[in-house]
């Protein structure tokens, strides 16, 4: 299956920007009622997890310029390169903060689902997209 380079960026950068509207409507959830809290951090971590996914189906799935079934985690590998570590970072990264956004969420602390809002969009910024780049450029 092939991902384009270019959806990948795009539907992070809109992530990255869902994430920072999260960041900066955070300081206002006080008002919010738990359940409206649970519901915006379950919605932020699962924007990071589709994130993470749609990055790891794009690392894995056929490069469009060698277009003969490699795939680009093969095509782009070398030795001691760093892809295969900012990948892998990426992934650990999101995950992480898809757990911490969820549990902010359901218990109820905004300023710890801003501030990891904030900082998962910084991740999808500047780590993901240079993943992204770096898995891409041929």
């Amino acid at each position: 299956m092939q991902v384009a380079p270019f959806a990948v960026v795009v539907t992070n950068l809109v992530v990255a920007a869902s994430l920072s509207a999260g960041a900066t409507v955070s300081p206002r959830m006080r008002a919010w009622s738990q359940s409206g809290l649970a519901i915006a951090g379950v919605l932020l971590a699962v924007l990071s997890l589709v994130d993470a996914l749609l990055l790891g189906f794009f690392v894995f799935g056929e490069d469009s310029y060698r277009d003969n079934g490699t795939s680009r985690w093969d095509a782009y590998q070398s030795p001691g390169g760093a892809l295969g570590p900012m990948f892998v970072l990426s992934l650990v990264l999101l995950g992480a903060a898809a757990a911490l956004l969820a549990v902010a969420g359901l218990r109820g602390w905004p300023r710890l689902l801003g501030a990891m809002a904030l900082a998962t969009s910084l991740v999808c910024v500047f780590l993901v997209t240079a993943t992204v780049i770096g898995f891409s450029a041929n």
